[in-house]
């Protein structure tokens, strides 16, 4: 269907009524993000535990002896956030209805909605889940910078980001590439999306979570290989996150994953209202 352009005095009885009201109706009318807790799969009122964890040594010393303990990490799928925004499927027939109702719903969906991306090292998806009529939560994911118009991300306000900054061993499998290779493909995943959104105006909320991949592969005086997490190499690999840098302006601007002097200064970054001193 063709968007139609109506004249002030041709204007049908439902643009007629206010603003306000427009948008209060297309709230349920629309697609819109919502938080549901994605352990309430069938809706009986109980969230499953989680079952699944990977044990790894963490350093607690770095001297000779090297003391370390045993903790339980889990797995990627529960390292990530933004697993609670859901989307409530809608209509967006009602797009092409005219030229106003068209601007008012974009601006809506866009402006208001929370969107999830996963940048890893050779992808940026936006991961939309959605919620069934009996509390199942299948999902999809999409090459974010090509499945929606540069118009529209213009209009996109609020954003969760997962980096993914997998190990060496991982990274050799998955992308055969390790070291400093890997680190600095990541941070490019990253550099594309903040070129995007230093362009776009207000940002609302931002929050960005590094997904720890500073583990690797060592073998004990016992012969056996444990998964091992070593500062040196979550230092490096947070800086995978220095391009949020370039953003200023953000309202709302959080970071985690990071450590906690990283994501602080991180957040006051993208916060600060472009051309503020700086100290």
């Amino acid at each position: 269907m063709q968007s139609v352009k109506f004249s002030a005095e041709s204007k049908p009885p439902f643009l007629r009524l206010p603003l306000e009201l427009r948008q209060s109706i297309y709230k349920y009318v629309l697609p819109r993000t919502e938080s549901f807790d994605p352990r309430f799969q069938r809706g009986d009122g109980e969230a499953k535990p989680q079952s699944e964890y990977n044990l790894t040594f963490v350093r607690e010393t770095y001297d000779s002896d090297g003391v370390w303990k045993m903790q339980k990490t889990l797995p990627r799928s529960d390292r990530e956030v933004g697993n609670e925004i859901v989307w409530r499927l809608g209509c967006t027939s009602l797009l092409s209805t005219c030229h106003q109702i068209h601007d008012e719903c974009v601006n809506l969906i866009y402006g208001t909605d929370i969107f999830v991306i996963d940048v890893s090292f050779d992808t940026i998806k936006f991961r939309q889940r959605w919620r069934t009529a009996n509390n199942l939560t299948p999902g999809r994911s999409y090459a974010f910078l090509d499945h929606f118009s540069q118009r529209n991300l213009m209009k996109i306000k609020n954003y969760i980001v997962n980096v993914e900054h997998v190990d060496d061993y991982t990274g050799e499998i998955k992308y055969n590439c390790g070291g400093r290779g890997l680190t600095a493909g990541i941070r490019g995943r990253v550099q594309e999306l903040v070129d995007l959104l230093v362009l776009v105006p207000n940002l609302h909320r931002l929050h960005v979570h590094l997904i720890d991949g500073a583990i690797s592969r060592v073998r004990f005086p016992s012969g056996r290989l444990h998964r091992v997490q070593d500062v040196q190499n979550y230092t490096t690999s947070q800086t995978v996150l220095d391009p949020f840098k370039r953003l200023h302006g953000v309202r709302k601007a959080q970071v985690t994953g990071a450590n906690e002097t990283y994501a602080e200064a991180l957040e006051t970054s993208m916060a600060e209202t472009r051309g503020a001193p700086q100290n």
